[in-house]
């Protein structure tokens, strides 16, 4: 098991953010989590060892963006890269959590049913009002692993 945080930090968006963890374990350290950084981890899916192989060896899963959410609109600057970089380790399987599906779209690449079929993407849910508005985006998107 693997954790990749690209950024870090996230914008409370409904009734489920209330109790955040990562807003809990920030201010423990001072930090503030409605500040999104780029991680000094960014780049940990492609990093090698001195050997050549890769850091993240074949075979994990690789827990991603557990500090934020993947889909949130303040990391559309970073997003790409990411996306290059979970294509190009199509030997992972990345499992990621989003209270943004609705943003799945609009940021999605372009070639995703071709090369993102190793993503796992969870939808939470927090109360019927969120279901009710999640749940139809998230069963329409064309995610192969929910």
């Amino acid at each position: 098991m693997a954790i990749w945080n690209p950024w870090h930090g996230c914008k409370k968006l409904s009734p489920g953010c209330l109790n955040c963890y990562v807003y809990r374990i920030d201010s423990k350290h001072g930090k503030d989590s409605s500040v999104i950084i780029r991680t000094k981890s960014f780049d940990l899916p492609v990093k090698k060892k001195r050997d050549g192989s890769y850091k993240i060896p074949p075979g994990s899963i690789l827990y991603t963006c557990f500090s934020s959410d993947f889909f949130l609109a303040e990391a559309d600057e970073w997003r790409k890269e990411a996306w290059e970089m979970i294509r190009k380790r199509k030997d992972l399987s990345f499992f990621m959590i989003t209270k943004r599906i609705d943003r799945f779209y609009e940021v999605m690449p372009v070639n995703w049913k071709e090369d993102y079929n190793h993503v796992a993407i969870c939808c939470t849910v927090e109360n019927q009002q969120m279901a009710d508005y999640r749940l139809p985006i998230y069963l329409s998107t064309p995610i192969a692993h929910k």
